[in-house]
């Protein structure tokens, strides 16, 4: 009888710890609440819609790199873009000046001027190429380490309501964790902001080299 009562007594206890452990989604909709009061404008508006919990296999900590040399580099396209035009457009200008027998003196200033223009937007031009052939690689380093390729936490996908700025009309949102296996700590995203991530990543992932990388950043600026 006494062994029945320490055994019945056991699993009662067995059932009180099952009830207070969290289910991982608990887990998550507990952060991801807490973590929300920082990023909403209306936190109390807060309502959660849905959340789905998987598990991740990426190096968190490589997100914002990337993302910060991507528009490092979309930058220095532009930059190397304008030197180009710089360059044509001094060459035209050499062309329609260049010295003869009969040059005047403003025809050959103004040959000098464009020939300067020209050296000036070369020099240029070979320090941005220089600089975003560097970017170029880190950011394939970055991309190699955020495929991680272990459980590093827990990926979770939220969609809730809360009112917008003006605090006049309830909008929904949706946006993704990133949570350690503790669910003690996240970074997130809005969705449509990582899936602009998603796309350097699989640009980057599929590049057979960096000329393809930088025709991605140049048909995809207005992304960044």
């Amino acid at each position: 009888m006494k062994k029945a009562i320490v055994t019945l007594s056991l699993c009662a206890v067995a059932l009180i710890m099952a009830s207070c452990t969290l289910s991982n989604e608990e887990k998550a909709e507990k952060l991801v609440k807490e973590t929300l009061k920082d990023y909403l404008y209306h936190p109390d508006s807060y309502e959660p819609i849905s959340t789905r919990v998987d598990s991740m296999f990426i190096d968190v900590t490589t997100i914002e790199p990337i993302m910060k040399i991507s528009g490092e580099i979309n930058d220095l396209i532009s930059k190397i873009d304008k030197c180009e035009m710089d360059i044509e457009s001094a060459e035209t200008s050499m062309n329609i000046y260049a010295p003869d027998g009969y040059s005047s003196q403003f025809t050959r200033g103004e040959y000098a001027r464009a020939k300067k223009e020209k050296e000036e937007a070369q020099s240029d031009l070979d320090k941005y190429t220089k600089k975003l052939s560097g970017e170029i690689a880190s950011l394939k380093e970055n991309v190699a380490k955020y495929h991680k390729g272990e459980f590093t936490g827990w990926a979770v996908s939220h969609r809730f309501r809360s009112l917008n700025g003006a605090g006049s009309m309830t909008v929904p949102g949706e946006m993704i964790f990133f949570c350690d296996k503790e669910f003690t700590n996240c970074v997130c995203y809005e969705v449509s902001k990582f899936e602009e991530f998603a796309k350097i990543l699989k640009a980057v992932d599929e590049a057979t080299s960096n000329e393809d990388i930088m025709d991605y950043f140049k048909d995809n600026s207005f992304l960044l």
